[in-house]
C-alpha cells in the first residue's frame, strides 16, 4: 500500500511537470506579434461587430489611388530644357561664310537675306532634337532654364530639325535661286539649340512625386469605422486596411509585446489549471496511468504548436485546420468528459492567436462536441466518415446561424467558407490511420483493434478451437457473461468481450489436463498434487508467452495474467492436504503468479471465468442452485481480497452477480416436460 501511494504521488508530480511544460510550449509557440485580421469583400456587408477606432490614425490611400495621382503628375509635368545661344551664333556665322564663298555668285542677295531671316527666326523660337521631340509628345508646355530663371514655353512654339528645315526652305525667293539653294546641303546649318536637361527634370519630378501624400484623412479615437451589416465600399475598405496596419505596427512595440506575453501566459496557465484540477478531482484513475497523461498532454501540445505555426506562417483561413481531430483522438482512447475538457483547453489557448476568436471558439467547440459524442464506441470505419459528415453539418449550421444574425440577405454569405469546412473534414479522415501509430506509441487499444481481435477467425483463436475445443467454448461463454456484466456497470464491454476470448490461450499446449477438454481420461491421476498444480497454474505464463508471440496488446495481456489473480489451485491444494494430513502445504506451490485485478473489467472477467467453470459442475440447473453458486463463488473471491486493488464497488459487484444469474438461467434453461397420453390424437381428431 505504501508503494502504491508513492506511485500515485510520483504520477501527480508528473502531472504537475507536464502541465508546466504544456504552458511553456503553448506560450512559446504563439506568434511574436498578434496580427489582427478581418476577412471582408468590397461590396459585401461587414459581418463582424461594430469597429470603433481605439486611437487616432491616418487613412492611407490605396496603392492604386496613389499611383493614379503619380501618373497624373507625370503626365502634366513640364520637363526642363536649356537654350544654347552659341549654337545660333555659330550656325548664322557659318551660313554667312558659305554665302560669301559660294552662294553670292549664284543667287541674288534678296534670296540670301530671306533665307537668313528665317534661319535666325527658328533659332530664336528653338530647335529640339528628334529624341527630345518624343519627350514633349502630348505635353502642352515645357520649361526653358536660362541663367537662374526658368520660363514656360508652349511646345508648339519650338520646332524639330525636320520642321525647322521645312520652314527655312519655304522662304520667299526666286524660283531659280530656290533651285540652286536646294542643291546645297542646308541641313548642316540647322542644329538643336534647346537641349533636354535630364538632371534638373528628374530632380523636380522626384520632388513632386515625393510631395504626393499617402494619406487621405484622419480617424479620431472613438470614431465608428464601420458597423455590423454595413456595406464595405472602397473608402471604408481603405479605412479598415489603414486601421489594421496601424494596429499591427503597435503590436511590434516592446511594451505591447511584454503585455501580450504576460496576458497570454496568465490565460494559458488558467486553462491548464482547469485541466489539472479536473484530473485531480474527477479522474484520479487517469493520473495513475502515465500513458494517458503522456497522450493527453502530448496531443494538446502538438495541436497547439501546430496551430501557432499555422497562424504565423500561413495566410489561409483557420477553419481549414482540422482542430476537431484532436477531440476525436482523445475520445477514442479516453472517456468523453476528459476528451472534451482537454479539447476545450486547446481551443481556449489557441483562441488568443486566431483572427476571429469568437467565431473560432464557437464553431470549434460545437464541432468538437459533435465529434466526441458521435463516437461513443468506435467499432467501424464508417463511423469516422459519419462523424466527419456530422462535423461538416455542425460547422455549416453554426456559421449560417451566425451570419443570419449579421446579414440582411442570407445570399451574402461567402460560399468559400463551406469549401474550407469540407476540406477540414476530409483531413479529419486521416485520424483512422493514426490510430495504429497512437496504439503503438502509448500502448492503447482502440475498439477497432478489439473488434478485429475478437473475430473467431483470428489465427490464435482458430488454433485454440482446434487444440482445446472445450477451453474455446468456455472462453466464448465467459465472453458473453462478462460483456453483459460490463454493460450493466458501465465498464468497457468490448474490451471485456475480447479479453475473455484470450484469457485461457495458455491451455493449448496442455489441453488434456483441463477438465473442459477431457474425454473420460484424466492425466492428473498419474501426477502428484504439486505437479498437477504446476501444470494448471503455468497456463497463465504460457498464455503471456503466446500473447507476446502473436503481438497481443498490453491491455489483453493484463487479463491473461490476472484472471486467476494470486489465487490457489484449490482442488489440488486440498487434495495434497488430505493425502498428507501431517505436513503443512506451502500455498506458493499451488498459487497462480497473479497479479490480482486492478480494473473493473479484469474483475468482471475473473468473476465470469470462475462462475462459468463452476456452472458446468452443477447437478441441476434451477434458479436456486444457480443463484447459490454465483453468490458463493463471488463472495469467496471478495472475502479473499482479490478485488482490493480495483475500483469496483459493492453495488457494482451485486449487479454483476445478478447479471450472471440471469444469463446462466437463460443459458441452462430446461425444456418443458410434456405429459404422456395413451390417446391417439389422430383418432381424436377424426
Amino acid at each position: 500500500m505504501k508503494d502504491e501511494r508513492r506511485f500515485i504521488k510520483n504520477n501527480r508530480n508528473l502531472l504537475i511537470l507536464l502541465s508546466v511544460i504544456s504552458v511553456l510550449l503553448t506560450v512559446y509557440s504563439m506568434p511574436a506579434g498578434h496580427k489582427e485580421n478581418y476577412t471582408f469583400t468590397v461590396g459585401k456587408p461587414w459581418t463582424y461587430n461594430v469597429l470603433i477606432a481605439p486611437f487616432n490614425f491616418s487613412v492611407e490611400k490605396s496603392d492604386e489611388a496613389w499611383q493614379a495621382e503619380a501618373d497624373s503628375v507625370k503626365a502634366s509635368f513640364a520637363p526642363y530644357f536649356t537654350r544654347n545661344a552659341s549654337v545660333q551664333e555659330a550656325a548664322l556665322a557659318q551660313f554667312d561664310r558659305f554665302y560669301a564663298d559660294s552662294l553670292s555668285k549664284l543667287v541674288w542677295e534678296e534670296s540670301y537675306q530671306a533665307l537668313r531671316t528665317r534661319l535666325k527666326k527658328v533659332y530664336q523660337d528653338g530647335i529640339i532634337s528628334t529624341s527630345d521631340e518624343d519627350l514633349l509628345a502630348g505635353k502642352p508646355l515645357f520649361r526653358i532654364y536660362e541663367g537662374n530663371t526658368s520660363s514656360f514655353v508652349q511646345t508648339s512654339a519650338v520646332k524639330s530639325i525636320r520642321d525647322a528645315y521645312r520652314y527655312v526652305t519655304e522662304a520667299s525667293v526666286y524660283n531659280y535661286d530656290r533651285y540652286i539653294l536646294l542643291q546645297h546641303n542646308l541641313e548642316e546649318f540647322i542644329q538643336p539649340n534647346v537641349i533636354y536637361d535630364a538632371a534638373r527634370s528628374d530632380a523636380d519630378l522626384s520632388e513632386q512625386l515625393a510631395g504626393i501624400s499617402h494619406f487621405k484623412g484622419m480617424v479620431v479615437e472613438g470614431q465608428k469605422i464601420i458597423d455590423q451589416g454595413e456595406i464595405v465600399d472602397e473608402q471604408k475598405s481603405q479605412v479598415i486596411n489603414s486601421y489594421l496596419e496601424k494596429v499591427n505596427e503597435k503590436t511590434m512595440s516592446k511594451r505591447f509585446q511584454l503585455l501580450t506575453w504576460t496576458g497570454r501566459s496568465v490565460f494559458v496557465i488558467i486553462a491548464f489549471v482547469i485541466l489539472f484540477v479536473y484530473l485531480v478531482l474527477y479522474r484520479i484513475d487517469d493520473i495513475d496511468s502515465r500513458s494517458i497523461l503522456y497522450f493527453l498532454f502530448g496531443s494538446i501540445i502538438l495541436f497547439t504548436v501546430a496551430v501557432g505555426f499555422y497562424c504565423q506562417y500561413s495566410g489561409w483561413s483557420i477553419f481549414l485546420f482540422p482542430c476537431s481531430m484532436l477531440a476525436i483522438m482523445l475520445r477514442i482512447f479516453i472517456d468523453s468528459r476528459t476528451a472534451f475538457t482537454g479539447y476545450l483547453v486547446f481551443i481556449l489557448s489557441t483562441s488568443l492567436i486566431v483572427s476571429m476568436p469568437y467565431e473560432y471558439v464557437l464553431l470549434e467547440t460545437v464541432a468538437g462536441l459533435t465529434g466526441i459524442y458521435s463516437l461513443k464506441e468506435l467499432s467501424q470505419r464508417s463511423q469516422i466518415l459519419r462523424t466527419c459528415l456530422l462535423i461538416f453539418v455542425s460547422y455549416s449550421v453554426v456559421w449560417s446561424a451566425l451570419q443570419a444574425t449579421q446579414l440582411e440577405n442570407i445570399g451574402d454569405i461567402d460560399p468559400w467558407i463551406f469549401l474550407y469546412f469540407a476540406i477540414n473534414c476530409i483531413v479529419i479522415l486521416l485520424v483512422y490511420p493514426l490510430l495504429f501509430v497512437i496504439e503503438k506509441l502509448f500502448g492503447f487499444t482502440s475498439n477497432v483493434t478489439l473488434i478485429e481481435l475478437s473475430n473467431i477467425n483470428n489465427p490464435l483463436l482458430r488454433e485454440l478451437a482446434e487444440k482445446a475445443p472445450g477451453t474455446f467454448q468456455h472462453s466464448m461463454q465467459v465472453s458473453t457473461l462478462a460483456a453483459e456484466a460490463a454493460t450493466r456497470i458501465k465498464a468497457n464491454p468490448q474490451l471485456v468481450r475480447t479479453a475473455a476470448l484470450y484469457h485461457d490461450i495458455g491451455k493449448m499446449d496442455s489441453a488434456p489436463f483441463f477438465t473442459e477438454n477431457q474425454n473420460g481420461v484424466n492425466p492428473h491421476d498419474k501426477l502428484t498434487p504439486q505437479q498437477s498444480a504446476r501444470i494448471i497454474t503455468e497456463h497463465v505464463e504460457k498464455g503471456l508467452e503466446l500473447a507476446d508471440k502473436f503481438g497481443l496488446p498490453e491491455s489483453i495481456r493484463g487479463f491473461i495474467a490476472s484472471h486467476h489473480g494470486k489465487g490457489v489451485a484449490r482442488y489440488f491444494y486440498i487434495k495434497y492436504q488430505q493425502a498428507h494430513p501431517d505436513l503443512a502445504a506451502d500455498p506458493h506451490d499451488f498459487s497462480y503468479p497473479g497479479p490480482n485485478p486492478d480494473s473493473k473489467e479484469k474483475a468482471i472477467v475473473m468473476m465470469a471465468d470462475a462462475v462459468e467453470a463452476a456452472s458446468r459442475s452443477l447437478k441441476e440447473y434451477t434458479e436456486e442452485s444457480i443463484g447459490e453458486m454465483v453468490d458463493r463463488i463471488i463472495d469467496t473471491q471478495v472475502q479473499e481480497g482479490y478485488f482490493m486493488d480495483c475500483p469496483i464497488s459493492w453495488q457494482e459487484i451485486n449487479r454483476v452477480k445478478e447479471t450472471f444469474k440471469e444469463k446462466l438461467r437463460t443459458m441452462y434453461h430446461t425444456r418443458i416436460s410434456y405429459p404422456e397420453t395413451t390417446v391417439d390424437l389422430r383418432q381424436k381428431k377424426e
